[in-house]
Parts: C-alpha cells; sequence; structure tokens
C-alpha cells in the first residue's frame, strides 16, 4: 500500500513570542536553548522574532522538549481551530 504525505501550514499567532517568554521565564540564554534544541541561535532568533515564515514541526517539538513544555499542542489547538473554521464556512 502506498501512502501519501499531506503537509499543513497552520498560522499560530504570537508562537515566536510565547516561546521567548518561555526561555525567558526559564532564564535560559538563547545560546543555551538554541544548543539544547539542536539549532543555531540566530534560528532561534527568527523564530522569536517572527520574521521566519515557516517552522518545522521537528523543530518545535525540539524547543519545546528543551524547555520543558508541549509546543505541539499549540499546533494541535490551531489545527483544530482551523478545521473547525473551515466547517462553518
Amino acid at each position: 500500500m502506498n501512502t501519501m504525505l499531506v503537509t499543513l501550514s497552520i498560522d499560530i499567532p504570537g508562537l515566536g513570542k510565547h516561546i521567548k517568554q518561555l526561555r525567558e521565564a526559564k532564564n535560559m540564554s538563547p545560546t543555551q536553548l538554541a544548543a539544547l534544541a539542536g539549532m543555531s541561535t540566530a534560528n532561534l532568533y527568527r523564530i522569536e522574532s517572527e520574521t521566519t515564515k515557516s517552522v518545522p514541526r521537528e523543530t518545535l517539538k525540539a524547543l519545546g522538549k528543551a524547555l520543558g513544555e508541549d509546543l505541539d499542542n499549540e499546533v494541535k489547538t490551531a489545527l483544530a481551530n482551523t478545521l473547525t473554521m473551515d466547517n462553518i464556512n
């Protein structure tokens, strides 16, 4: 049986700011969080400032793990809200 991968784009306003707030609440520097999440500090800055328009789900999972938070839950909530709105329209 063949499978097909479906990729969805979900807009989550304020996600970068939320990540920054979580990082600051844990007294972590951007360099520390980036290292724990396996990414460059420059990439983390782009996410926190919301200048990047696309963040892979695996990146959010890595950030969530490093912060001890379930950022993937925010993706699921945004997806559920989007699907609900699609059903209304």
